[in-house]
């Protein structure tokens, strides 16, 4: 198969260069490779001993390197105080939201313990589990009334004091 080259010299019409002149021949292009860029620049490495110098301290130096550090502390303070409200806030916004699912989800669950006391008590369902256990309506006589202090006299405050003893001090 031909080549791109061959059918291009066909219809060029390149001669051959072995029945071309001389003149020709020393006028084209060499088969060697072009010279590589910085080819004749040769480099020497030579260890140096730089035991014997001594740093010069340059106080200016020092100085503003010292007040850069300060003012890029100072700046990154003041990046953080600006943040650390935004931050808060964000958090304080995600606790307020799973309260706030706790807490409905905390109605719903109480909803359904109060139907579920409710079913519990419901008079017709003790009758039939006091019927299903054998059990009776106490008699008359065997309902005892307990007399006690009136409801006024009673408020809704809790005491701390220890239940009267039978001689009526309270025991300490």
């Amino acid at each position: 198969m031909a080549s791109l080259g061959t059918l291009v010299n066909r219809f060029v019409g390149v001669r051959d260069l072995a029945e071309a002149p001389s003149a020709i021949w020393t006028r084209t292009e060499s088969p060697r490779l072009r010279p590589l860029a910085n080819e004749d620049v040769y480099l020497f490495v030579k260890a140096i001993d730089n035991g014997s110098v001594v740093r010069v301290v340059d106080p200016e130096a020092r100085r503003a390197r010292n007040n850069t550090m300060a003012t890029g502390f100072v700046a990154a303070m003041l990046v953080i105080a600006g943040l650390v409200p935004t931050a808060y806030n964000i958090m304080s916004g995600f606790t307020i939201q799973h309260l706030q699912e706790e807490r409905t989800k905390l109605e719903k669950q109480r909803a359904q313990l109060d139907a579920a006391e409710a079913d519990l008590l419901n008079p017709n369902r003790m009758r039939a589990l006091a019927k299903s256990l054998k059990m009776s309506e106490p008699e008359p006589q065997q309902i005892q009334t307990l007399e006690g202090p009136r409801a006024a006299e009673h408020t809704a405050v809790a005491s701390n004091a220890l239940p009267l003893s039978a001689s009526g001090a309270a025991v300490r």
